[in-house]
Protein backbone atom coordinates (compact mmCIF):
# COMPACT_ATOMS: atom_id res chain seq x y z
CA UNK A 1 0.00 0.00 0.00
CA UNK A 2 2.68 2.27 0.68
CA UNK A 3 5.01 1.93 -2.40
CA UNK A 4 1.36 2.40 -4.39
CA UNK A 5 1.16 6.10 -2.42
CA UNK A 6 4.46 6.62 -3.16
CA UNK A 7 4.71 6.09 -6.81
CA UNK A 8 1.01 8.16 -6.95
CA UNK A 9 3.35 11.30 -5.04
CA UNK A 10 6.01 10.73 -7.52
CA UNK A 11 3.65 11.00 -10.52
CA UNK A 12 1.93 13.92 -9.02
CA UNK A 13 5.23 15.92 -8.53
CA UNK A 14 6.45 14.96 -11.92
CA UNK A 15 3.22 16.81 -13.45
CA UNK A 16 3.11 19.39 -11.21
CA UNK A 17 6.94 20.18 -12.28
CA UNK A 18 6.15 20.40 -15.94
CA UNK A 19 2.98 22.16 -15.34
CA UNK A 20 5.18 25.12 -13.76
CA UNK A 21 7.37 25.44 -17.07
CA UNK A 22 5.60 27.36 -20.17
CA UNK A 23 5.16 25.43 -23.21
CA UNK A 24 4.87 26.57 -26.75
CA UNK A 25 2.01 28.79 -26.96
CA UNK A 26 3.09 31.78 -24.50
CA UNK A 27 6.74 31.02 -25.69
CA UNK A 28 5.97 31.59 -29.14
CA UNK A 29 3.81 34.69 -28.02
CA UNK A 30 7.00 36.08 -26.67
CA UNK A 31 8.97 35.62 -29.50
CA UNK A 32 6.56 37.35 -31.76
CA UNK A 33 7.03 40.67 -29.17
CA UNK A 34 10.58 40.24 -29.36
CA UNK A 35 9.90 40.41 -32.92
CA UNK A 36 7.57 43.02 -33.33
CA UNK A 37 10.13 44.94 -30.71
CA UNK A 38 13.51 44.15 -33.01
CA UNK A 39 11.66 45.09 -35.84
CA UNK A 40 10.55 48.48 -35.27
CA UNK A 41 14.07 49.55 -33.12
CA UNK A 42 16.11 47.58 -35.62
CA UNK A 43 14.22 50.25 -38.57
CA UNK A 44 14.81 53.06 -36.73
CA UNK A 45 18.83 52.29 -36.01
CA UNK A 46 18.76 51.59 -39.61
CA UNK A 47 17.71 54.69 -40.99
CA UNK A 48 19.63 56.41 -38.26
CA UNK A 49 23.16 54.79 -38.90
CA UNK A 50 22.23 52.11 -41.85
CA UNK A 51 24.98 53.27 -44.03
CA UNK A 52 27.98 52.86 -41.21
CA UNK A 53 26.86 49.66 -40.42
CA UNK A 54 26.73 48.14 -43.45
CA UNK A 55 30.08 49.51 -44.30
CA UNK A 56 31.20 48.21 -40.92
CA UNK A 57 29.21 44.55 -41.24
CA UNK A 58 29.13 44.13 -45.28
CA UNK A 59 31.70 46.21 -46.24
CA UNK A 60 33.59 42.99 -47.93
CA UNK A 61 30.59 42.15 -49.73
CA UNK A 62 29.67 45.30 -51.14
CA UNK A 63 32.07 44.91 -54.11
CA UNK A 64 30.45 41.58 -55.33
CA UNK A 65 26.97 43.69 -55.29
CA UNK A 66 28.15 46.63 -56.77
CA UNK A 67 29.36 44.06 -59.30
CA UNK A 68 26.30 42.70 -59.65
CA UNK A 69 24.45 45.87 -59.78
CA UNK A 70 26.42 46.90 -62.83
CA UNK A 71 25.11 43.85 -64.75
CA UNK A 72 21.90 44.17 -63.52
CA UNK A 73 21.28 48.04 -64.28
CA UNK A 74 21.12 47.80 -68.09
CA UNK A 75 18.24 45.76 -67.30
CA UNK A 76 16.46 49.03 -65.51
CA UNK A 77 16.76 46.67 -62.07
CA UNK A 78 18.22 48.67 -59.07
CA UNK A 79 20.00 45.24 -57.42
CA UNK A 80 22.75 47.73 -55.57
CA UNK A 81 20.11 49.86 -54.18
CA UNK A 82 17.66 47.20 -53.07
CA UNK A 83 20.72 44.82 -51.43
CA UNK A 84 22.07 48.09 -49.75
CA UNK A 85 18.44 48.50 -48.43
CA UNK A 86 18.05 44.95 -47.29
CA UNK A 87 21.57 44.87 -45.38
CA UNK A 88 20.76 47.96 -43.78
CA UNK A 89 17.70 46.51 -42.13
CA UNK A 90 19.56 43.93 -40.93
CA UNK A 91 22.77 45.47 -39.78
CA UNK A 92 19.81 47.32 -37.54
CA UNK A 93 17.80 44.49 -36.47
CA UNK A 94 21.02 42.85 -35.75
CA UNK A 95 22.50 45.50 -33.01
CA UNK A 96 19.14 45.00 -31.45
CA UNK A 97 19.10 41.68 -31.68
CA UNK A 98 22.89 41.72 -29.83
CA UNK A 99 21.01 43.49 -26.88
CA UNK A 100 18.85 41.48 -26.56
CA UNK A 101 21.26 38.66 -25.86
CA UNK A 102 22.97 40.68 -23.56
CA UNK A 103 19.10 41.49 -21.81
CA UNK A 104 18.53 37.70 -21.72
CA UNK A 105 22.05 37.35 -20.48
CA UNK A 106 21.82 39.27 -17.42
CA UNK A 107 18.33 39.11 -16.42
CA UNK A 108 16.99 35.66 -18.17
CA UNK A 109 13.72 37.63 -20.12
CA UNK A 110 13.40 39.40 -23.43
CA UNK A 111 11.51 42.13 -23.77
CA UNK A 112 8.30 39.40 -24.44
CA UNK A 113 8.96 37.70 -21.28
CA UNK A 114 8.89 40.55 -19.00
CA UNK A 115 5.25 42.02 -20.86
CA UNK A 116 4.40 37.89 -20.42
CA UNK A 117 5.82 38.01 -17.03
CA UNK A 118 8.07 34.40 -17.72
CA UNK A 119 11.57 33.75 -17.39
CA UNK A 120 14.61 31.43 -17.62
CA UNK A 121 15.48 29.43 -15.01
CA UNK A 122 17.30 26.31 -14.32
CA UNK A 123 15.08 23.32 -15.04
CA UNK A 124 14.47 23.13 -11.31
CA UNK A 125 12.34 26.15 -11.53
CA UNK A 126 14.74 27.76 -9.07
CA UNK A 127 16.73 30.92 -10.50
CA UNK A 128 19.58 30.36 -13.21
CA UNK A 129 22.79 31.60 -11.96
CA UNK A 130 24.82 33.83 -14.59
CA UNK A 131 27.11 31.56 -16.38
CA UNK A 132 23.59 29.02 -17.31
CA UNK A 133 21.46 32.46 -18.69
CA UNK A 134 24.67 33.64 -20.55
CA UNK A 135 24.99 29.73 -22.01
CA UNK A 136 21.20 29.47 -22.89
CA UNK A 137 21.33 33.28 -24.20
CA UNK A 138 24.71 32.60 -26.53
CA UNK A 139 23.07 29.33 -27.79
CA UNK A 140 19.98 31.35 -28.83
CA UNK A 141 21.67 34.10 -30.29
CA UNK A 142 24.52 32.28 -31.37
CA UNK A 143 23.49 32.31 -35.54
CA UNK A 144 22.78 36.20 -35.44
CA UNK A 145 26.34 36.58 -33.21
CA UNK A 146 28.56 34.52 -35.73
CA UNK A 147 26.40 36.11 -39.08
CA UNK A 148 27.93 39.95 -37.63
CA UNK A 149 31.38 38.45 -36.71
CA UNK A 150 31.66 37.23 -40.10
CA UNK A 151 30.74 40.17 -41.47
CA UNK A 152 33.38 41.80 -39.47
CA UNK A 153 36.35 39.92 -40.15
CA UNK A 154 35.16 38.98 -44.13
CA UNK A 155 34.91 35.41 -43.44
CA UNK A 156 31.20 34.53 -45.24
CA UNK A 157 31.56 30.74 -43.75
CA UNK A 158 31.18 32.03 -40.13
CA UNK A 159 28.37 33.78 -41.58
CA UNK A 160 27.11 30.16 -43.35
CA UNK A 161 27.66 28.25 -39.64
CA UNK A 162 25.75 31.27 -38.15
CA UNK A 163 22.54 30.55 -40.29
CA UNK A 164 23.20 26.71 -39.83
CA UNK A 165 22.68 26.90 -36.36
CA UNK A 166 19.79 29.28 -36.99
CA UNK A 167 18.45 26.56 -38.56
CA UNK A 168 18.87 23.97 -35.93
CA UNK A 169 17.70 26.61 -33.34
CA UNK A 170 14.10 27.03 -35.32
CA UNK A 171 13.75 23.32 -35.20
CA UNK A 172 14.44 23.00 -31.73
CA UNK A 173 11.55 25.68 -31.14
CA UNK A 174 9.55 22.93 -31.90
CA UNK A 175 10.68 20.97 -28.91
CA UNK A 176 8.69 23.16 -26.54
CA UNK A 177 5.47 20.64 -27.18
CA UNK A 178 7.18 18.35 -25.83
CA UNK A 179 6.20 16.82 -22.26
CA UNK A 180 9.07 18.79 -20.82
CA UNK A 181 8.71 22.07 -22.64
CA UNK A 182 12.01 22.90 -23.54
CA UNK A 183 13.38 24.04 -26.87
CA UNK A 184 17.14 22.31 -28.21
CA UNK A 185 18.68 25.58 -26.49
CA UNK A 186 17.20 25.05 -22.74
CA UNK A 187 18.09 21.08 -23.36
CA UNK A 188 21.62 22.05 -23.73
CA UNK A 189 22.26 25.17 -21.33
CA UNK A 190 19.72 22.46 -18.74
CA UNK A 191 17.26 25.50 -18.58
CA UNK A 192 13.47 26.02 -18.88
CA UNK A 193 11.02 28.60 -18.78
CA UNK A 194 9.01 29.14 -15.97
CA UNK A 195 6.36 31.55 -14.80
CA UNK A 196 7.94 34.82 -12.98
Amino acid sequence: MNEELDEVLVNENNMNMYDERVGFGRRFGSYMLDFLTISIFGLLISSLAGEYLVELFFGSEMAEIEATGVELEDMGFDYEGIMTKVMRIGAGTSIVTLLFFILEGLKGQSVGKMILKIENTAVSGQPADAKTLWIRSFLKYASTILSLVGGLVGLSFIGTIGSIWGGIIFIGFFFAFSEKKQTIHDMIAKTVVSWK
